[in-house]
Formats: C-alpha cells, structure tokens, sequence
C-alpha cells in the first residue's frame, strides 16, 4: 500500500463511508476531507469531521500504519498538533498527541474496494514512461484535452512566478523584464545563462540609449560578452572593440568573461557570437517599440521581427576574425519558433496575468495554437497514443505533463491516470 493511493482514496472518497467508526468506537461523519497539502505538515488541511455529534475543523493526517506517525517523528513537530484525525489503511496502535489527548484514528483497510488498488497496481507497473498509453485509447478525449489544457496553464504559471521575481529586481521595469528574456531565448539551453549575465550586467537603460546606432548597439552586446578580448582581430572586430572601449569607460562596464560561453557540441549556426550578433541586430531594428512588438504584435508580425538577419559580414563568420565560406546568418525557422513558445508566449501571459487582461492570457495560449509542434525526445514518449499532436499547445503541454506528472508518477492527480483507476 502507498500513501499517495491513500491520499486519492481519501480526497476522492472512495471508500466505504456508511456507519464510520473511529478505532475507539466513536460515531464519524466525514462532512469536507480537506485541502491536499503539498508543503510541510499534514497531508490535509482544513478538513470538516464530525466524531460523536462533536463539530472538529483542523488537519488529517494520512499513512499506511499508525505507528508510521512515530516513525515519521510526527510527535516533534508542532505542525501536527492540528490534527483532528489520522486516516490510515492498518491501525496497529493508538497514537498520544499529547499528554492529555489522544489521536483519532479510522481504519480504511476494509473499506477500500479491492479492484480500485488492483487497477492502481497494474498502472504502476507497466514498463514505459507513459503509464496510460495502451489505456489511453479509452479515455474521452475531452478528458486528455483537459487535463493538456490545465497542465498548460501550470505551466504558463509557473513562468509567471519566475518573471515575477525578475520584474522586481527589474524595479518593475517591463522593457527591462522583456530584454532579459529575450536574450536568455537567443541563448537556447547551452547559453542560456551567459545570454542571462550578460543582460544583466548590461541594462537595458544603456543599450536605449544607442539604439539608433548599429555599430554602437553591436559594440555593446558583443564587446559586453568578453569576446572582443579573445577573438582573432580583423578590421570589423577592432572597429567595435574601438567603440566599446569609448562606451565602456563611459558606463563603468565590465564585460563577463569569454569563459561563460560554451561552445561545444554546437553547430556553428548556433555559436554564441553569432546568436549575440543576431540578438543585437534585434535590439537595434526593434528600436523603442519593443514592448509594443512581443505583447501585441500578431502571428505573421511576430515570426517577421524575429527572423532578424545580422549585418552583412556574418555571411562569411560565425565567429570574429575567422572567415569562412558563405552561409545564412540569419535566426531560423526553428529558432524562431523557440522564441515565441519559450519568450513571448510566457510573456504575454505574464502581463496579461499582472494587468488582469483575461482576453490577452486566451490570446497569449491561443499563440501556441499558430507554432508547430516540437518533435523532440520527450514528445515522442506521446507517440503511438491518444494525445494530439497539432501544434506547439500540445507539445509544450504534453511536456509538463510528463515532467510534473508521468516522470514522478502522479497517475492519481492526473484526470487521465484518475479515470483509468476508475475504469
């Protein structure tokens, strides 16, 4: 037996709940289980019980054995002095809470229907990270459509409370909030963090200022990246080496160090000085409308602006000083998709979540519905089942699906591992 089913058997109450009885006898009526917990502290909160006609309102407490609450250390932990009732599968022995009191208890284990723990076990140990797949078939699709459309918005959320903690340190700033973003997009996963430092140690306030200049905006970036310092030197670096110097000593910059960059197992389409030489062509055609082009631009609009191309001499560089032979350096289609999935998706919805705008969150996770689907090695687990496969909605919500949920098997808190239990 597993608390989680316990937790689900519980909350769901899917147990035999005629003539209750505590294990002293006592009459029990279960009027509200409570909240699941997922912090510290009882596994329930703010349950409704009524023992002998007495009203009780506090916490429950669940385990597979009652001696688990001192194997737990429960008695230590003042959190649980708020327990009204210890719900557990075996009552081997009386719990003290304190010296005057004691706990509660209700035996679940003939209550509990043998086929609903069978149906659990047998999802519990299929041989695959999609538990449901050859069950999925089964379920209403409204369901699977449901359950992808909350786990988006988990997902979209938690986001959310990641920008939330930027904006402030933004001093509230949205252009600020957008450019860090932005470039940490233009870092994908391996530069990510570099593309991160970097913006933080060059504000935007600063790149505002000189955003009618190309040369200077460049200078900027590509100077405050410490690749000026390492690269090969050719006439086009030393030009924007001369220039950061003039506009390093005019701000008291310090660039962050080439050695942040990683460069290995990346095609050369994806090497930090050309993602940096394409993120400061962006700055720079963006000009001040940047706001006004993540949060409101449509579709077709969108993918235009970011398909930046960088100035003529990155058609023969990847990296300064080092030529090579023509190639396209402009953002790609794939890249670009990235963007508006991983940026100014999760944007829109931030702003939309900060301003109360509920159209503007709808139309923000209608945006996905515009992006291809991301065929990748954790979307194609979703293979050979009954989930869609449209569109970036899908993917991005098939994705938190299997991180929060199918990777940590949480069957039981998932609509679609419910309803097979269930079946």
């Amino acid at each position: 037996m597993k608390e989680e089913f316990l937790h689900y058997v519980w909350q769901h109450r899917h147990y035999d709940f005629r003539d209750l009885k505590t294990s002293w006898g006592q009459r029990l009526n279960v009027v509200f289980p409570g909240y699941h917990n997922y912090d510290a502290g009882p596994d329930f909160l703010q349950a409704i019980v009524m023992i002998d006609d007495v009203r009780w309102v506090g916490s429950v407490e669940i385990h597979c054995r009652s001696s688990d609450w001192l194997r737990h250390r429960h008695q230590e932990d003042d959190k649980y002095k708020s327990v009204i009732l210890h719900v557990v599968y075996e009552h081997d022995m009386e719990i003290q809470l304190d010296e005057n009191e004691m706990v509660p208890t209700l035996e679940l284990k003939e209550r509990i229907p043998k086929e609903l723990f069978v149906r659990y076990e047998s999802l519990m140990k299929v041989p695959d990270l999609l538990l449901c797949r050859s069950q999925s078939q089964n379920v209403d699709p409204i369901i699977i459509q449901n359950q992808l459309s909350e786990v988006l918005i988990e997902r979209m959320m938690r986001r959310q409370s990641g920008f939330q903690n930027t904006l402030m340190s933004c001093q509230s700033d949205w252009n600020e909030l957008i450019y860090r973003v932005m470039a940490i997009g233009f870092g994908c996963k391996k530069n990510g963090t570099a593309f991160e430092l970097l913006a933080r140690s060059l504000p935007y306030r600063i790149v505002r200022s000189h955003l009618a200049s190309q040369l200077q905006v460049y200078a900027l970036v590509l100077g405050q990246s410490g690749l000026l310092d390492m690269e090969e030197s050719d006439e086009y670096a030393e030009r924007l080496r001369y220039e950061y110097d003039y506009l390093r000593y005019k701000y008291q910059l310090t660039p962050i160090g080439a050695h942040q960059w990683n460069w290995l197992r990346l095609r050369p389409q994806n090497f930090p000085s050309l993602r940096l030489a394409q993120f400061a062509q962006l700055l720079y055609e963006t000009g001040d409308s940047q706001m006004e082009r993540v949060l409101y631009s449509p579709y077709p609009q969108i993918r235009q602006w970011l398909s930046v191309v960088p100035d003529d001499y990155w058609e023969c560089h990847y990296q300064l000083g080092k030529a090579t032979v023509g190639h396209a350096s402009g953002v790609g289609t794939a890249t670009v998709d990235l963007l508006i999935i991983n940026t100014v998706v999760p944007l829109r919805f931030c702003y939309a979540r900060f301003t109360g705008d509920d159209a503007m969150q709808e139309g923000a996770l209608s945006l996905l519905e515009e992006v291809r689907f991301e065929d990748n090695v954790k979307t194609r687990v979703f293979a050979d089942s009954a989930f869609p496969c449209r569109s970036a909605y899908d993917s991005q919500a098939q994705l938190e699906l299997m991180e929060r949920y199918c990777a940590r098997k949480r069957c039981l808190e998932c609509s679609i591992g419910e309803k097979i239990v269930r079946m």
